[in-house]
């Protein structure tokens, strides 16, 4: 198939912006696989309620809290069909304990596109899952829900998020945390998925719900 797109950026560029996310992902101490790619610069944000922002930033919490499986990747290049923009990674350390702090894990051959993902516990990707632009993934609450209560971790809620194997999150899809997304199922443009789906699931809307389930292939 022949291919033509304006406004791409030379071999040179693309291979200046993946050597400085490597060294980026490097210095926060994330797992790298062999031949792991970014095709654009991403936004890390790492969060530690322990240490004081008048001393360098410690990044030893957060080694192995980033871990790329073979043949995953970054799409923050912005060149794309759909609007577009840099893949958002936020691990939050709100305690001393070792599951007291954010990691997210992206498995062979998943490449994240403009995606965002806020991790207080834990957010696990599989293999070749497909993402539109614009994904949102929480583990967490971003604020205490109950506003009579002091914005403080210890009144948040945290549960891990699971997408397994193979599954299509669409552009603008919502995944809210405790969520687990079954291999193979497909979640439609903009839902908001605050319950699991079903292997060969398709969900739609706000809350998402259960339109379709697909049979096995015959």
């Amino acid at each position: 198939m022949s291919y033509f797109q304006s406004a791409v950026l030379s071999s040179e560029a693309w291979q200046a912006a993946n050597q400085e996310t490597l060294d980026l992902l490097r210095k926060t101490g994330a797992v790298l696989p062999d031949g792991f790619y970014s095709t654009g610069i991403p936004q890390l944000a790492l969060a530690d309620r322990f240490q004081s922002d008048d001393q360098p930033f410690d990044f030893s919490p957060f080694h192995g809290r980033l871990v790329f499986h073979a043949g995953c990747g970054l799409n923050s290049g912005g060149i794309s069909p759909f609007p577009h923009g840099p893949v958002r990674l936020t691990l939050v350390r709100w305690g001393t304990g070792a599951d007291q702090c954010g990691r997210i894990e992206v498995g062979p051959k998943t490449e994240l596109s403009a995606t965002s993902i806020v991790s207080q516990i834990g957010v696990t990707i599989g293999s070749r899952v497909l993402f539109g632009p614009g994904v949102v993934i929480m583990d967490c609450d971003g604020h205490v829900v109950d506003r009579r209560l002091p914005d403080l971790p210890e009144h948040q809620k945290r549960a891990p998020v699971r997408i397994e194997d193979h599954a299509w999150i669409g552009l603008g899809a919502l995944i809210m945390k405790g969520v687990t997304i079954g291999h193979h199922a497909v979640v439609a443009a903009h839902a908001v998925v605050t319950r699991d789906v079903p292997p060969h699931g398709v969900v739609a809307g706000n809350p998402a719900r259960l339109i379709k389930t697909f049979g096995a292939p015959a």
